[in-house]
């Protein structure tokens, strides 16, 4: 399969990281993996521009799970793409932090991506997703995390 430089990342140049219909597991480190997003104040604005950058269609957010020094989201891009609304969503938060953090550059340059290809992959990296705060120590079980959820609608 064909790959592309992106940014300094390969990408897949087969995957249209702007269509609708793709979910993405994406993953968004602090720099330097410090833990930062340990706070009501810093986890809430960060939903905050979640939800923001959802209702103006950049992403659809199926899961999202904060950790102390990362953030792994289960998404589907609107038509501006994949790069765009984590773009958007790091550039937002960055603003924030730099008037409300500690002076020091928020994100880590780039970010991970996988794409999603079948329902049962869908379901595997949702558990991956969910157990990340057990998995790190952080709580016994998954539903006692307060920073994972989803922003996703029944229709």
């Amino acid at each position: 399969m064909a790959t592309t430089q992106y940014r300094g990342y390969q990408r897949c140049s087969r995957i249209d990281y702007a269509d609708g219909t793709n979910a993405f597991l994406a993953t968004v480190c602090v720099k330097p993996r410090r833990p930062i997003f340990t706070t009501e104040d810093v986890n809430r604005q960060m939903i905050a521009e979640m939800m923001c950058l959802q209702s103006e269609g950049f992403w659809g957010v199926y899961i999202y799970c904060i950790m102390p020094d990362h953030v792994h989201l289960i998404v589907n891009p609107g038509p501006s793409g994949l790069s765009e609304a984590i773009r958007r969503f790091k550039g937002r938060m960055a603003v924030w932090w730099r008037k409300n953090g500690d002076g020091q550059s928020l994100w880590q340059g780039g970010y991970f991506d996988h794409q999603i290809r079948h329902a049962e992959g869908f379901q595997e990296k949702c558990e991956y997703v969910l157990q990340n705060p057990v998995r790190a120590g952080l709580i016994a079980r998954p539903e006692d995390y307060p920073w994972c959820g989803s922003l996703a609608h029944r229709t």
